[in-house]
């Protein structure tokens, strides 16, 4: 089955998956997220994990609160470079903040995690994603705009999944108790509607 999409303002991503913003609320690092003196960097400009909950206003893209976090890649998928909305998750066993959009060569898919790019990312670099809450377009208008499903995706939980275009894409997540309960790998947020 071919890949689908889902626009930016049809799904949320929870916010606890990455751990508890408690960081900064409301707050934006110096200029924004997309600041070239911290964004995609080989040095640490933050503390690995750092998390912001920014409000997106709803002037462009949904009213409410978007997550942040600050992540680094550890070795993205060869054919297909991490970008802007590219989908990424755990990379490595013992960091849980290092991503990767390979979903090839990752940590676990399907994924109760998921962290978009918000542009392109250098292996063993450092970076800010959206990891929470609303689409943050009003915040990076970047991000605004479809996301890559499984073509598969119905109102409800979504997790992050292997899609066929060789990328990581959110599908759904399977209900606890079903016949496929043993595939559950829990749920990266909540779609509004079915993809495209």
């Amino acid at each position: 089955m071919a890949d689908s999409t889902l626009d930016s303002e049809l799904f949320v991503l929870y916010t606890e998956t990455w751990g508890i913003p408690v960081q900064k609320f409301g707050e934006t690092p110096k200029g924004d997220f997309t600041d070239s003196s911290y964004q995609n960097v080989s040095a640490e400009k933050f503390p690995l994990g750092t998390s912001y909950a920014v409000y997106n206003p709803g002037t462009t893209g949904t009213q409410g609160w978007s997550v942040f976090t600050y992540l680094k890649v550890g070795t993205q998928n060869p054919d297909v470079a991490i970008a802007v909305k590219s989908a990424c998750v755990q990379d490595s066993a013992t960091d849980p903040f290092i991503v990767t959009n390979d979903p090839d060569s990752c940590i676990h898919l399907p994924s109760a995690r998921v962290a978009y790019a918000l542009g392109a990312v250098t292996d063993a670099y450092f970076a800010w994603f959206w990891t929470g809450g609303v689409c943050p377009e009003q915040l990076v208008s970047t991000l605004g705009g479809n996301y890559l499903t499984d073509s598969a995706v119905i109102a409800g939980d979504v997790r992050a999944v292997n899609l066929a275009a060789d990328a990581i894409g959110l599908g759904n997540a399977q209900v606890p108790g079903s016949a496929a309960s043993t595939a559950n790998a829990g749920a990266c947020g909540y779609a509004l509607a079915a993809d495209a």
